[in-house]
């Protein structure tokens, strides 16, 4: 931003606090009211996307919302910063003192091959198959990365990082590798062909809804998981 931008922003930011604090007092009992803006990772806007616009256009009929989606730590500092008023992320770092946080789903991770690659179990494609990586800079990816270092595998593997699910699942059916996802997003692709083998180190995924501390949507955080869990 420009100095003038900057002092724009300076002095539009209490204004359009003002007007949440206005809209919150006029709500209806625990009736949502105002605009939100919510943010989600990719892969629980494919899950929880679409209940929640059917869920809200019947139960939250005075609220208008808008969507964005994005990697966790971006969506986690938009709602740190006031650009995003919830976000849902996968928590797996911990979460800043300023932020609430209520937790959505914990899900096992799995590993997933092709059935012609799986042949000799578990220990079979860590020594000779390729393992194929999501993003190691994502809430996803940091688990999966020190997952990974209590498997030894053979200096002729390698390692691909991709950074989508639905590709990673493709070169899984074509059996071009082998990976390590949460069972959900796993089962999205799941076919006759793709065996899945439990993560013998304990491994889960933990989605969390975020909002920032004792804001007007933090207080209305259980309504908005029941629009949620639609």
């Amino acid at each position: 931003l420009t100095p003038i931008g900057r002092a724009i922003v300076a002095e539009a930011l209490p204004l359009l606090r003002q007007e949440d604090k206005l809209i919150a007092l006029c709500q209806r009992g625990e009736d949502l009211a105002g605009r939100f803006r919510l943010g989600f990772i990719t892969t629980a806007a494919v899950r929880f996307l679409p209940g929640f616009l059917a869920a809200s256009k019947q139960d939250a009929p005075f609220a208008t919302f808008e969507f964005e989606t994005g990697l966790s730590a971006t969506l986690q500092h938009k709602v740190l910063t006031g650009q995003l008023d919830a976000a849902i992320i996968t928590d797996a770092d911990g979460l800043p003192s300023r932020l609430s946080s209520r937790i959505l789903r914990q899900e096992p991770f799995v590993f997933a091959a092709h059935r012609g690659l799986a042949g000799k179990g578990l220990s079979g494609l860590m020594e000779q198959s390729d393992f194929l990586h999501f993003m190691p800079d994502t809430g996803i990816g940091k688990l999966i990365e020190v997952a990974m270092l209590n498997y030894e595998r053979s200096p002729k593997a390698r390692t691909i990082v991709l950074d989508n699910l639905e590709v990673i699942m493709e070169c899984v059916v074509a059996q071009l590798g082998f990976t390590l996802l949460p069972i959900p997003d796993v089962e999205r692709y799941l076919t006759s062909e793709i065996k899945i083998f439990p993560a013998p180190v304990a491994l889960e995924r933990k989605l969390v809804l975020v909002t920032l501390r004792d804001s007007a949507l933090d207080r209305s955080g259980d309504k908005l998981i029941e629009l949620l869990d639609h």
